[in-house]
């Protein structure tokens, strides 16, 4: 599951990948989401599918234990500390998405901001559910318009991977 799949750029490159794995792609915004069934359907993607709705609604409607991992890259990162509160990773959705991972399913999370990174990272060191994996997170994360941008550009980018505990 990717939350935020903006135009399917990762979500089609990693279905292409992994034509076995099942995939679910969340987006708000309906143009983006029409650009992203455009590319499941252009290159035969039968495993993908994409939901218009928020992050929120889409996890409250998923049963436990149902994700085996779930992608966010590149978030909206609210910088301003009076729009901190609108950030989709808070402790209700690390909780959500805690929930709906499958024991040993990951969260992976990249940011360039770094004050999200560290946010996001407190929040799943803090959720009893979860623990942060030792490893690098994959590289495919670079595969997102905004990963390619920011390696393009020499920016750092901050990420971490979180797994469901057994």
């Amino acid at each position: 599951m990717e939350i935020g799949c903006g135009n399917g750029h990762f979500l089609a490159e990693y279905c292409a990948r992994h034509p076995e794995v099942p995939y679910l792609g969340v987006e708000i915004k309906p143009k983006r989401c029409l650009k992203t069934c455009l590319k499941i359907e252009r290159l035969g993607l039968r495993r993908a599918v994409v939901i218009r709705g928020t992050g929120e609604q889409v996890l409250a409607g998923l049963p436990d234990a149902a994700v085996s991992r779930c992608h966010i890259y590149f978030p909206d990162p609210w910088p301003k500390a009076r729009h901190r509160r609108r950030r989709f990773l808070r402790a209700g959705n690390v909780q959500q998405i805690a929930r709906t991972l499958r024991p040993g399913g990951e969260l992976v999370v990249a940011t360039d901001f770094f004050d999200y990174f560290l946010q996001a990272k407190l929040l799943c060191v803090l959720n009893p559910l979860l623990e942060l994996s030792a490893g690098a997170p994959p590289g495919d994360i670079l595969v997102s318009v905004y990963g390619k941008i920011f390696a393009d550009k020499g920016r750092a980018v901050y990420s971490f991977v979180a797994r469901r505990r057994s």
